[in-house]
C-alpha cells in the first residue's frame, strides 16, 4: 500500500486530523496535531511534517506512539511514524483549497479582461479600417410645391478627413450624383486645426457640380469668433439689450473664412435665405447662424419668420448644425419643408437595438430619452435629417460609418 496525499489529498490528512483530535487531549491536539502535514504514508513509513513552534523531543517522547496507532486505524497499518520539522510551515488544507480556488477565479478574471480587451481592440481596428470610406444614406420625401425631383446632397461634420487625395473620391462620387444642389451643415474644419486650404478646395470643387450653400457649425464659430452664441454673450458682444437688439449687425459682420468661402464660389449663409430655381421648382435654402435655442429667436427671428411665411409657394429647406432648437421649440407651426442638421456624428458608437451610446448634450443612449442624433425624424409635420457626418479620425466610431446623405424629393 503507498498512499500520497500531499497537496492533492487534503481530505484523508483532515480525517486523521479529525480522529486524532477525539483522542488526544486538546492542549496537545492543538500544540502539535494541528500543524501537521500528512506528507505519505505507505504500509512500511508514515511521514508527517511539522510546521508549528513546538519541540518535537516531548510530542516523541510522550505521544508519538499514541498518534502513531491513531493514524493507522485510520489508514491501515503501516510500520513506522517519522515526525519532523518542516523549514517552511506549510499551508493547512482548508487554506491551500481556498487559495487555489482564489488562484482559479483570478485567472479567470484574467483571462476574461484579456479576451474582453483583445475583442475591444480587434473591433476598434477593424472599424478604424472600415471608416476609411464612406456610406451612402438616401431618404426619400414629397411635396406639392415640387414640380420636378429634387437632388439634395448633405455633407456634415468633416472635420478636415479626406476621402482619397483632395478628395477626390468625395467629388468623383458626387459628381456621380448629380445633385441639384449641396448643403454643408457645418464643421468641415476643425477649430484644432490651422488649416482651412482643405475645406477651401473641396467647396470650390463642390461649387463646381451644383449650387452649394455652407452653414457654420460650433468649430468653424469657435475659430473664427472669440466669444460663445448665446443670446447673453451676444447681447454683451453687440451692447445690445432687449429695446436695441439688431440681428442684421451680426449677419453683416463677415469673418476672414467667409470671403475665403463666397471666393469659391459658395454660398454661406448666416440666418439668411437664398432662392434658386431647380426645373420649374423654386427653392428656398435658410442657413441658422445661431443655432443656440437661446439666442435663435432674438437674433434669427425676423430673417426666419420672412422665410416661412413669405413666397409660401416655394420648397422650404432649413439647414442648421445642430438639432437642439426642434427639441427645444416643439409647438412651432413649421420649421420648413426639409430640414437638415448634424453635430452629433450619429452618436459615435452606436449599439444594436439602443442606438447612440452617448452624446454630449443628452448623456447616455439619448435617442431613448427622445433627442435627435441620427437617421430622419418627423419635426412640426417635415422630415428632420440629421446626419452622422463624414469625420474619420475617431477609433471610436463604432458601428456607425460616415456618412453621405442623399435626399431625393418627388423622386417618382
Amino acid at each position: 500500500m503507498s498512499i500520497n496525499i500531499s497537496g492533492g489529498y487534503e481530505d484523508i490528512g483532515q480525517r486523521i486530523k479529525e480522529h486524532l483530535k477525539m483522542a488526544l487531549p486538546e492542549d496537545v491536539y492543538y500544540r502539535w496535531v494541528d500543524d501537521f502535514v500528512f506528507e505519505s504514508i505507505d504500509d512500511k513509513k508514515i511521514i508527517v511534517g511539522y510546521s508549528g513552534n513546538e519541540s518535537l523531543k516531548e510530542f516523541n517522547r510522550d505521544y508519538k506512539d499514541v498518534v502513531w496507532v491513531n493514524i493507522c486505524s485510520v489508514v491501515g497499518y503501516s510500520g513506522e511514524l517519522k515526525v519532523y520539522k518542516r523549514s517552511v510551515a506549510a499551508q493547512k488544507p482548508e487554506k491551500t483549497k481556498y487559495r487555489r480556488q482564489i488562484k482559479t477565479a483570478k485567472l479567470f478574471f484574467l483571462c476574461t479582461v484579456f479576451v474582453i480587451i483583445a475583442l475591444a481592440v480587434s473591433l476598434i481596428a477593424a472599424n478604424y479600417i472600415s471608416n476609411r470610406t464612406f456610406r451612402e444614406t438616401f431618404y426619400s420625401t414629397s411635396s406639392i410645391k415640387v414640380n420636378n425631383k429634387v437632388r439634395v446632397i448633405q455633407i456634415s461634420d468633416l472635420h478636415n478627413s479626406v476621402y482619397g487625395k483632395k478628395n477626390s473620391k468625395l467629388i468623383s462620387r458626387i459628381k456621380k450624383l448629380k445633385p441639384d444642389l449641396i448643403v454643408l451643415t457645418g464643421d468641415c474644419i476643425d477649430s484644432s486645426d490651422n488649416s482651412e486650404n482643405q475645406t477651401l478646395d473641396l467647396c470650390k470643387r463642390l461649387a463646381e457640380i451644383a449650387p452649394s450653400y455652407y452653414i457654420y457649425g460650433n468649430n468653424e464659430i469657435e475659430k473664427f469668433y472669440d466669444f460663445n452664441f448665446t443670446q447673453k454673450a451676444l447681447d454683451d458682444e453687440f451692447g445690445f439689450s432687449d429695446k436695441t437688439r439688431n440681428p442684421a449687425k451680426l449677419t453683416e459682420k463677415k469673418d476672414s473664412f467667409q470671403k475665403e468661402l463666397e471666393n469659391t464660389g459658395i454660398n454661406v449663409l448666416k440666418n439668411e435665405t437664398d432662392v434658386i430655381t431647380v426645373g420649374s421648382t423654386n427653392v428656398e435654402v435658410y442657413g441658422v447662424f445661431t443655432s443656440n435655442p437661446s439666442a435663435f429667436w432674438s437674433y434669427a427671428g425676423p430673417s426666419f419668420d420672412d422665410y416661412i411665411y413669405k413666397n409660401t409657394g416655394n420648397l422650404k429647406i432649413t439647414a442648421i448644425h445642430e438639432p437642439f432648437i426642434f427639441e427645444t421649440y416643439t409647438d412651432v407651426y413649421s420649421w420648413g419643408d426639409l430640414l437638415l442638421a448634424g453635430h452629433t456624428h450619429g452618436g459615435v458608437a452606436r449599439i444594436p437595438m439602443f442606438g447612440s451610446l452617448f452624446t454630449k448634450e443628452g448623456g447616455f443612449f439619448p435617442e431613448r430619452k427622445g433627442s435627435y442624433v441620427y437617421g430622419r425624424y418627423e419635426v412640426s409635420g417635415s422630415p428632420l435629417i440629421v446626419s452622422s457626418g463624414l469625420a474619420n479620425n475617431n477609433i471610436y466610431r463604432i458601428n456607425n460609418k460616415p456618412e453621405l446623405v442623399i435626399i431625393d424629393i418627388n423622386k417618382f
